[in-house]
């Protein structure tokens, strides 16, 4: 990230009531704020964003992932390193649900690989919020994800296994259905996982059933 460029007095003020209006309760006066913090001060704004994280305030906290979300690509690396280096389980998930509303905010951004490496070391982090939190934000990255999904759900995390089966089943891949299938063959396989593959397996079948067919 470049260096800070220190604002006029003015400018700082009227970034500082953008702030403010992060804690306002109508989510569209909240949405009107990190947008104009993205296009007018974005250097400034999200460090500010990131810190705000660790807030113990949790309506302010997620309006600050909201608004880390705004800033697409910019944000991705920033999120990496505050999330390897905090200690801090809640700023750790705050990271991975921003990771999320990223992607869900622009389908399709690729995620440079030391994101990718962030979110893969998470999976195995020693909270279970931050862990399965990490699922459902593969699961918006979407197709680039895929091989660490898969991993999981043959992993022995039966809670972070059920979170990858539903993350898959909503992202259009040819590995994906063939793989679940070959799972679904194991005889070790917890049953909950078992459950929801056949779920999940049920669904892409419905859904290419929708599909137009050529011709």
């Amino acid at each position: 990230m470049s260096p800070l460029i220190p604002l006029p007095s003015i400018e700082m003020e009227a970034l500082d009531i953008l702030f403010e209006d992060l804690a306002h309760p109508n989510p569209y006066i909240q949405s009107q704020a990190f947008m104009a913090m993205v296009r007018d001060w974005p250097q400034q704004a999200l460090p500010r964003l990131l810190g705000l994280l660790a807030q113990p305030d949790i309506t302010l906290r997620r309006a600050s992932v909201r608004g880390i979300g705004a800033f697409g690509a910019a944000a991705l690396l920033p999120l990496a390193d505050l999330l390897l280096a905090s200690t801090d389980s809640t700023i750790r998930a705050s990271c991975v649900k921003a990771y999320a509303q990223v992607a869900s905010n622009q389908p399709g951004i690729h995620f440079p690989d030391s994101a990718m490496q962030a979110l893969e070391e998470a999976l195995g982090d020693d909270s279970p919020v931050v862990a399965v939190a990490t699922v459902m934000a593969l699961g918006q990255v979407g197709g680039q994800a895929v091989p660490l999904l898969l991993r999981v759900v043959g992993g022995d995390n039966p809670a972070q296994a059920v979170a990858a089966v539903n993350a898959l089943a909503q992202i259009d891949h040819p590995a994906i259905e063939r793989t679940l299938r070959d799972l679904q063959n194991q005889p070790q396989l917890d049953s909950y996982v078992r459950e929801t593959l056949e779920s999940a397996l049920a669904r892409i079948r419905d859904l290419q059933a929708r599909q137009p067919q050529p011709g």
